[in-house]
């Protein structure tokens, strides 16, 4: 076998790989999206664990807004203004990108997506912000939750993963499959 040969194999591998990838990080996305739509209602740190919340979930969690370690971070032009619950210290963070007023000092209830905080978008810079502002510690079993994200299909998604997969088959058609058709053929009388 050639040098080319082998190169192209690990290049073939390589892009079936990309598209695997892209496959596996939008499945829980739509696991998510078409999950229920009513949320499971949360009204203690206690009810937090890793083996009853280790994916994405709805959740109605009660507690009432601290502010005063609340961070405004504006990533991809978004502002998002990430704050804790008084119940919940650092054990949950929570984000909105609604405008926050005094008015949300007496809501106690934030109904949104809960998942681990580790798994959460640029986890790393707002576990810093938070130190690095406050001084408080994100343990490394918190949790997190998008009060703007409520669970509903798109069709980006759905169309992301439905073009993946059959991104993937032609690809594993013509990279390994069609040669030896075609060989086959040929051989024929």
């Amino acid at each position: 076998m050639s040098l080319g040969r082998i190169f192209l194999t690990i290049l073939k591998v390589f892009l079936l790989l990309v598209v695997t990838m892209m496959i596996r990080f939008q499945i829980p996305e739509l696991r998510y999206d078409f999950g229920t739509k009513e949320p499971i209602h949360i009204q203690s740190v206690d009810e937090l664990s890793m083996e009853r919340f280790h994916r994405s979930t709805f959740a109605k969690i009660q507690g009432k807004t601290n502010f005063t370690k609340a961070a405004t971070f504006a990533k991809h032009g978004v502002r998002y203004t990430y704050f804790l619950l008084d119940e919940y210290g650092a054990q949950l963070v929570v984000r909105t990108s609604e405008a926050v007023s005094e008015e949300w000092a007496e809501i106690d209830f934030h109904v949104g997506r809960l998942r681990p905080y580790h798994r959460m978008p640029f986890s790393r810079s707002v576990r810093a912000g938070f130190r690095k502002n406050f001084d408080v510690g994100i343990p490394e079993g918190a949790f997190f939750l998008a009060r703007d994200d409520a669970p509903r299909p798109s069709g980006w998604s759905i169309f992301g993963v439905s073009f993946a997969g059959i991104l993937f088959c032609v690809l594993t058609y013509f990279f390994f499959i069609h040669g030896r058709v075609v060989a086959a053929r040929s051989k024929k009388p």
